[in-house]
């Protein structure tokens, strides 16, 4: 009976000290790959752009310019928040966020602005006003600047110095005195308003007819009328009429300027 009992208690202890099969081992879990993000940019009018230079920064770097197509993709991006810019000529700078996260693909639409067009540039500035011609030198003249007498024939001085065709005025100088100037004024244009701060002028007219405007009051002129201007008065004179208006034009006041020339008589 010992016997028996010694012979159980053996086989019940190898039993027990005997070691459980070896578990079996999962396979390896996969990590999923990182999905591709396709851009297409696009105008306002849905309208692909190409040349779109795209900037992403964030855990990566990178850089990528839109095809034909308007779209540019990108890929291998780790996960992360990343910032996008896009940037093309004409168009209004657009950054966005991306979130990517792995195993998942986007697709991403984005709508470039139309830049405001430059302002257009100044007008040319206006050309300087032409300067007014200068009068015509006073002709030569029979004259004294010393105040000799001289006896001039209207008539025959205007045979030999009769205005050009083309000229606007002639203006001769045919009396000298220390305090006066006298001229022969031949008028096919207008006399420009103009006046005389310091000498008086007496206007008398020898032919044709014209006007004498002072200041904004006109009186027709013919041969024979004569008109005193006093100093200081705005005043200008015109022809009417196809011949020139020939007057002759005393200012008194100062010496003359005009150089001594001969006497008519010569």
């Amino acid at each position: 009976m010992n016997l028996l009992f010694s012979i159980v208690a053996v086989l019940s202890l190898g039993l027990m000290t005997q070691a459980p099969p070896p578990a079996a081992q999962a396979p390896p879990q996969r990590r999923p790959r990182p999905a591709s993000t396709h851009i297409v940019v696009r105008d306002k009018s849905g309208t692909p752009l190409e040349g779109v230079h795209a900037i992403i920064s964030g855990p990566a770097r990178r850089e990528a310019t839109t095809d034909a197509d308007g779209g540019v993709v990108l890929s291998g991006l780790r996960d992360g928040t990343y910032r996008l810019r896009f940037e093309h000529e004409g168009f209004l700078t657009l950054e966005r966020e991306l979130v990517v996260r792995t195993g998942v693909p986007r697709d991403i639409d984005v709508a470039l602005s139309a830049a405001a067009p430059p302002p257009a540039p100044p007008p040319p500035p206006e050309p300087a006003p032409r300067p007014a011609p200068p009068r015509p030198a006073p002709a030569s003249a029979p004259s004294s600047a010393t105040g000799s007498p001289v006896t001039v024939s209207i008539p025959a001085y205007l045979d030999k110095n009769f205005i050009g065709g083309k000229d606007p005025l002639k203006e001769s100088v045919i009396g000298c005195t220390a305090g006066a100037t006298t001229k022969l004024l031949q008028i096919r244009e207008p006399v420009a308003q103009h006046t005389h701060a310091d000498l008086d002028e007496t206007l008398y007219v020898v032919a044709g007819e014209g006007a004498v405007r002072i200041r904004d009051e006109a009186t027709a002129v013919g041969a024979g009328s004569l008109s005193v201007i006093p100093r200081g008065l705005p005043h200008s004179i015109e022809r009417r009429g196809r011949n020139p208006l020939i007057a002759i034009s005393t200012l008194a006041g100062a010496p003359c300027q005009a150089a001594a020339t001969t006497q008519a008589s010569k």
